[in-house]
């Protein structure tokens, strides 16, 4: 299981993100002699995640921040020490304005995503933002069309796709794909306040691979296994407790006849299971099935990765930054979007099944 094909891979990971940072500023589409020109929208924490990766990227020069909160302005100031200090803002508009900028990475409340970055593409500027792109399929269609117009690039930052144990397992053949389980990462559950959805659709996008669509999508429960995460009140340590009970999830079904169970609710996690015809993974089991033989321990979540999931995130945008002439990223930023979104609204009518669009036709 564990060959020279994925030593190779996990060397790889090792040296790629280091040559990223060293590729010529040439690449850029504009005159950027230190770095693509970054302002930030929203210093919150989520937003000084990314700051503190960001800021030692030397494709990146972060010229600019903007919160509406002085208390974030002033953490995220604190991280540019031995740094250039960067122009603050407190309007966003007012930062979009400069003609200094050549991305925007937006991090702030999803319901703001849409309005934010339909302007700073049609300012000129490249968006780099969290999974939600907007509220309405109507606002999605707008985002892609302005993309379109501008020549601007949508990138979805999903940082859950680029997790240790996800980055190894794209590189092992299950056969044929049957079905997935995806979910909030077991070990690290997001607070019932976070408003993204709770798995890794760039992964899974990536997984299915890109000729293989989502054909259709539907709200739907089924009796699963799940965990939840509590406090030892005598010890002090975090405990991993399975449970089982009925689960609402997203259904989607795929071109090449897969199906794809999403998470939807928050709280606990479903984990990831991957079933194919020659492996079988479940990611909080750490533990596959290699065709008709017994389980056996994954040692995937042993792999040492030279960088963060946010890094692997960062360089993944600058790559499509660099690379010319490719795809717009917005289709798939557009179609991970809906996901969430429509599957609300068949939650809501009843586990309604709903054609899934075809965002590359927008």
């Amino acid at each position: 299981m564990y060959n020279q094909k994925r030593r190779e891979f996990f060397r790889n990971v090792a040296y790629i993100l280091p040559a990223l940072a060293v590729m010529p500023s040439s690449l850029f589409s504009k005159n950027v002699s230190k770095g693509l020109r970054t302002g930030f929208i929203g210093t919150g924490i989520w937003g000084r995640e990314y700051l503190t990766t960001a800021l030692p990227q030397k494709d990146l020069a972060i010229i600019s921040i903007c919160d509406s909160d002085n208390g974030s302005l002033q953490e995220s100031l604190r991280l540019f020490k031995g740094s250039d200090r960067p122009e603050v803002y407190t309007d966003w508009q007012k930062l979009l304005a400069s003609d200094e900028l050549d991305l925007v990475i937006i991090a702030t409340p999803a319901h703001t995503h849409y309005m934010i970055a339909k302007a700073a593409m049609l300012a000129g500027k490249h968006v780099a933002c969290g999974p939600v792109m907007g509220e309405t399929v109507a606002e999605h269609r707008d985002i892609i069309r302005t993309s379109q117009q501008t020549g601007r690039h949508y990138f979805t930052l999903d940082e859950q796709s680029y997790r240790h144990d996800l980055q190894a397992i794209s590189n092992i053949s299950f056969g044929t794909l049957e079905k997935i389980y995806a979910g909030a990462p077991y070990d690290a559950m997001p607070p019932q306040v976070d408003t993204y959805p709770l798995y890794p659709a760039l992964f899974l996008q990536s997984l299915l691979g890109k000729d293989n669509r989502f054909e259709t999508i539907a709200a739907t429960t089924q009796q699963r296994d799940y965990i939840v995460n509590k406090v030892d009140p005598k010890t002090g340590q975090q405990l991993t407790i399975i449970k089982n009970g009925n689960i609402p999830l997203i259904c989607l079904t795929t071109t090449q006849g897969q199906r794809v169970y999403l998470q939807a609710e928050k709280g606990y996690s479903t984990g990831t299971h991957i079933h194919g015809t020659e492996v079988f993974w479940i990611d909080f089991a750490k533990a596959m099935r290699v065709g008709d033989n017994q389980w056996e321990a994954d040692q995937l979540h042993l792999q040492q990765h030279a960088a963060s999931p946010v890094a692997m995130a960062l360089n993944e945008l600058i790559n499509t930054l660099k690379t010319p002439g490719s795809q717009l990223p917005v289709y798939t930023a557009a179609t991970h979007s809906l996901i969430g979104l429509l599957g609300r609204q068949s939650a809501m009518q009843g586990g309604k099944v709903f054609a899934f669009p075809d965002c590359n036709l927008i």
